[in-house]
């Protein structure tokens, strides 16, 4: 028993010497190793820029734009990015946005009150991405094509009610008025971005679903083996998207009483950059909400300070394109520092 003793206690004199010579991580190090380390660099890094180069850029009122303009994709992007983090895609998100507020408009018309859609239209959500979940994990088919197929359909089902024109709320509601309000200079869609943000961020960080989500997207097979039903999160995460989806369409209904057929075109792609940038893995199992909430305010932050340079909005594609090239080349950089 003493042999044994004796090397097992040189090896810890060996291990805490090691240790000791060791040096200290830097703050810097610390932030790093954080999934959203590389957006708070971006989003310090365009800021500074377009404060310097771009006119009124610090006005009250373009800082209400920027707010204003982040909420509905930031609602989206919350759930893509719990979606991302699962290892799974969903690109049907604009669609549903467009074809939820369609679905809105005509229901108030129609005489529903409207503090009983809200709930009707969370519940369409929730069915929608359900159906996405199922059909991914049931029958084995790649996120990408089932999605991409509901993009188009939901986008079909737009058309047909709309028959290619904007369709507008015949009255006021008081209650939508409710979402669409101004306290100290910000809009009251960005309180409902916020608010999703921090309970989404809190469910990722600090519950045991949060834990299950990573190991899902992480290594479903892994995940299994260890418990987790990697599935059934997955399902729930196609839930939760598509719900978030319909909730940003309700709210742009507060916001501008009208939906036309391109409501939300495009929007799936901003919302996947927005995840990317903000430190999310394609392959899954890596992220951040706080990273996404940070990317969507970059890509609002480029939309104005480009107008406001007198740039054409024609660049802006050009420019969210080259932003979504340097965000992989610097996660993916991150993660190799980190070793994930």
């Amino acid at each position: 028993m003493q042999t044994n003793a004796i090397p097992t206690a040189a090896n810890e004199k060996d291990g805490a010497a090691i240790s000791a010579k060791r040096p200290e991580k830097s703050f810097f190090d610390k932030l790093m190793l954080r999934p959203e380390s590389g957006v708070v660099i971006a989003a310090a890094s365009v800021y500074l820029f377009f404060s310097v180069f771009a006119p009124h850029f610090f006005s009250d009122r373009v800082a209400s734009n920027l707010l204003l303009s982040s909420a509905t994709l930031g609602i989206i992007a919350v759930g893509v990015a719990t979606l991302m983090i699962a290892g799974q895609f969903d690109l049907s998100v604009g669609s549903v946005y467009g074809l939820s507020a369609g679905l809105v408009i005509l229901a108030i018309n129609a005489g529903v009150p409207s503090p009983l859609v809200l709930p009707m239209i969370l519940v369409i959500g929730l069915c929608i991405g359900t159906i996405h979940g199922l059909l991914v994990t049931r029958l084995g088919i790649h996120s990408l094509i089932i999605t991409l197929g509901g993009l188009m359909f939901y986008r079909g089902v737009l058309l047909a009610i709309t028959q290619g024109f904007p369709i507008r709320l015949q009255a006021p509601d008081p209650f939508l008025r409710a979402f669409d309000f101004m306290f100290l200079g910000i809009p009251g869609p960005f309180f409902w971005f916020i608010g999703l943000v921090a309970i989404f961020a809190f469910v990722l960080t600090s519950t045991r679903f949060g834990n299950w989500l990573f190991a899902a997207g992480g290594s479903a097979e892994a995940a299994r083996g260890m418990g987790v039903p990697a599935e059934k999160v997955q399902v729930i995460a196609f839930a939760l998207t598509s719900m978030m989806a319909c909730l940003a369409g309700f709210v742009s209904v507060a916001r501008f009483s009208s939906v036309d057929a391109l409501r939300g075109q495009g929007m799936e792609l901003e919302a996947v950059l927005a995840v990317v940038v903000g430190g999310a893995s394609l392959n899954g199992g890596y992220g951040s909400i706080v990273g996404a909430c940070l990317g969507v305010l970059i890509i609002a932050m480029i939309q104005q300070g480009l107008l406001l340079m007198g740039i054409s909005a024609y660049w802006y594609q050009a420019g969210i394109g080259l932003l979504l090239i340097v965000a992989a080349v610097v996660n993916q950089r991150v993660r190799i520092r980190n070793g994930v």
